[in-house]
């Protein structure tokens, strides 16, 4: 498996939220067989998705791999502790980012 795809999939894991690991990008082989067999999951339901999507999802992925490491780094330690957060609190912090989204303070 490619480099490239192998990043593109342990993405996805954190798009989808399927258990992205604090190992952000591994050779396929260092991979465990569990994550191997989530990114195998994360990849065919890349793939199922429609063209515009996935083009997407690689210009975010694109954008994300050009930032400082230091923002890399920032972003993952807020998806971390929004992953710690538990339903309720999940579906608060949306609510409060589809307000501040419309309000148009981006």
């Amino acid at each position: 498996m490619t480099r490239r795809l192998c990043a593109i999939l342990l993405g996805l894991q954190v798009v989808f939220g399927a258990g992205a690991s604090a190992q952000y990008v591994r050779p396929w082989e260092q991979l465990s067989p569990d994550e191997q067999r989530r990114a195998r999951e994360n990849y065919e339901r890349y793939q199922r998705l429609p063209e515009n999507r996935q083009r997407f999802m690689e210009r975010r992925y694109e954008r994300f791999q050009a930032l400082p490491p230091e923002e890399r780094q920032r972003l993952r330690q807020n998806y971390e502790r929004y992953r710690e957060l538990n339903p309720g609190q999940r579906r608060e912090f949306v609510e409060k980012y589809r307000r501040w989204k419309k309000s148009g303070k981006q």
